[in-house]
């Protein structure tokens, strides 16, 4: 990072050099990810230039020190959009969710307006490091993609939202599909029509998710409790994630779902210390094809924090649920697992597939260290999210 203190005034807004860079090192899964590198920190000056800036082929570190707003940018798109009983909500907290579809064999169609540039998100070069300043970077309205083989992103300290909140399929906020080396750290993301995280049905590859605010809270909620539905959903042919110190809240579903069995995907899931909070629906709901160490998460008020088909799904679990099963880590990874703890929650179901301590044995380097899971709520929720680097 540089040390001399010329300041760049970028907007009317002085942003030194300090500010200008990412803060700390990509770990976990991630660990070699440096995005745009040394590239000099500069804000875009347009829209435009801002999509070219994120595109291109050119190593970046492009700095996000306002909000960016998309909303009308591609123009808006009136037609019919699919309603089900999901839509109408009767009784409930909040509207329901139309969905932007093609078909409605289960329901009716009605009239809806969406804004068309959340449905399009911009797709991430390789080398490039997205970062947030102080906590005035805002993506507002549009999405970011990272596929095509691209790699070696970091996005880290922004706020991604209002991406057609009250539609289906009105836009993702983060898409993996063809990645590689991506870290996603100390961002906060709500409002959004479909999928806070995604991966397509392409590699993910090695992911570390740190540091995030999943915020559900919304007006129209498929489940018609206020809570969004479609959290993370994780799918990828050949994928890693590190999942560490996450804030996720007023959620209802996917929160998050892990594999597949429509391809031969392999996923290797390891969730350290975050806080599942207010979700009125499922926590963890976990596919074939998956190999997932769970351990020191703690749930307040989760309705489900392990859906029962995770069980019979063929999925590989180890989620440390008692003092015996924290130690056996030991043998396998050289150090003792972190429990899991609930308050006002539903059951955690004992579930530990030693296949999945033998294939975290193989991968140790990447494995990241806890904090005692009492201390969880308190230090995820003053550190998670915009503003906290």
């Amino acid at each position: 990072m540089r040390k001399h203190t010329l300041l760049l005034s970028l907007f009317g807004l002085a942003v030194s050099p300090a500010q200008a860079q990412v803060k700390g090192t990509a770990f976990g899964f991630a660990t070699g990810t440096t995005g745009g590198g040394s590239a000099t920190a500069a804000a875009p000056s347009s829209l435009a230039q801002l999509k070219q800036w994120i595109t291109d082929s050119t190593p970046r570190v492009i700095l996000i020190n306002r909000t960016w707003d998309f909303a009308g940018s591609e123009g808006t798109t009136t037609g019919q959009c699919c309603s089900t009983r999901t839509t109408t909500c009767s009784g409930g907290s909040s509207a329901g969710q139309a969905s932007i579809q093609t078909t409605c064999d289960d329901g009716t169609w009605v009239s809806c307006t969406y804004d068309n540039a959340a449905k399009s998100p911009l797709d991430v070069g390789s080398n490039k490091s997205i970062v947030g300043v102080g906590s005035s970077g805002v993506l507002k309205g549009k999405g970011l993609r990272i596929r095509g083989g691209n790699s070696n992103v970091i996005i880290q300290n922004i706020h991604i939202t209002n991406l057609n909140p009250q539609y289906v399929w009105g836009g993702d906020a983060i898409t993996l599909d063809g990645a590689d080396r991506v870290w996603i750290d100390h961002n906060k993301i709500s409002l959004i029509g479909r999928q806070f995280i995604v991966s397509g049905w392409g590699k993910g590859g090695h992911v570390t998710i740190s540091n995030n605010e999943f915020d559900g809270k919304t007006s129209w909620s498929s489940g018609c409790n206020g809570k969004h539905y479609w959290t993370l959903l994780l799918l990828g042919l050949e994928d890693w994630y590190t999942f560490a110190n996450n804030w996720i809240h007023d959620v209802s579903g996917r929160a998050p779902h892990l594999g597949t069995d429509y391809t031969n995907s392999k996923i290797f899931f390891h969730a350290v210390n975050n806080y599942f909070q207010n979700v009125g629906g499922h926590a963890f709901d976990i596919d074939t094809n998956t190999w997932s160490l769970l351990e020191g998460n703690y749930f307040s008020s989760v309705t489900t924090p392990l859906t029962a088909d995770s069980l019979t799904s063929g999925a590989l679990i180890y989620d440390v649920p008692t003092v015996d099963s924290a130690g056996a880590c030991n043998a396998y990874l050289g150090y003792i697992c972190e429990w899991n703890r609930l308050s006002g929650s539903g059951t955690w179901t004992a579930r530990t597939d030693t296949a999945v301590l033998t294939q975290a044995a193989s991968l140790k380097q990447y494995l990241i260290s806890h904090i005692p899971v009492a201390d969880v709520p308190t230090k995820v929720v003053a550190a998670a999210g915009v503003g906290k680097v």
